[in-house]
C-alpha cells in the first residue's frame, strides 16, 4: 500500500515546493540574462530577491528556532548560511542592475556582458544548490511535518 501523499506528504516535500519555486524564478531570469535582456533579467531577479528574502524570513523565524539538539546541523550553520546566500544575491543583484543601467551594444561587448554575468551567477547558484541539498536530507526530516506545514501554508 502506498502512502497518502496529501495527508501524509513526504518529509522533504515542503522545503522542495519553495526550492523549486526559487529555481524556477532564478532559471527565468537567467534565460532572460542569455537573451540580453536586462531590464527583463532585473525584474525578473528583483522579484526572486523579494521572494528569496521572504524564504529566509520564514525558515529563520518559524522554522529554525525549532531545530531540535541532536540535529545534523545547527541552526546557526542554516543562519550562516542564509546570511551568504542573501550577500550573494545582492552583490549579483547589483552587477545585473548596472548591466541594465547602461546595457552593450549588440555584438562582442554584449555577449562579453552577457557571460560575466552568468559567471558571476554561479557562486549563487553553487552555495543555494548545496544549501538547499543540506535541507531537504536533515532539516526536512528533523522538523515536525506539522511545523512545516503551518510555516509554509502561511507562505
Amino acid at each position: 500500500m502506498e502512502p497518502d501523499t496529501l495527508s501524509h506528504p513526504a518529509p522533504a516535500q515542503h522545503f522542495e515546493r519553495e526550492h523549486h519555486l526559487l529555481d524556477t524564478q532564478l532559471h527565468a531570469h537567467l534565460l532572460d540574462v542569455i537573451e540580453g535582456d536586462f531590464t527583463a533579467a532585473l525584474q525578473r531577479l528583483a522579484a526572486w530577491r523579494t521572494a528569496l528574502a521572504r524564504h529566509i524570513e520564514i525558515e529563520n523565524t518559524l522554522l529554525l528556532p525549532h531545530v531540535p539538539e541532536g540535529a545534523r546541523w545547527a541552526a546557526r550553520v542554516y543562519l550562516l548560511e542564509h546570511d551568504r546566500i542573501a550577500l550573494l544575491a545582492d552583490e549579483y543583484l547589483e552587477r545585473v542592475r548596472a548591466a541594465a543601467a547602461q546595457p552593450a551594444a549588440p555584438g562582442r561587448a554584449r555577449n562579453a556582458a552577457i557571460l560575466a554575468l552568468v559567471d558571476s551567477a554561479h557562486a549563487l547558484r553553487h552555495v543555494i544548490e548545496h544549501h538547499h541539498e543540506r535541507e531537504h536530507a536533515a532539516l526536512a526530516h528533523e522538523l515536525p511535518q506539522a511545523l512545516q506545514e503551518a510555516a509554509w501554508g502561511a507562505a
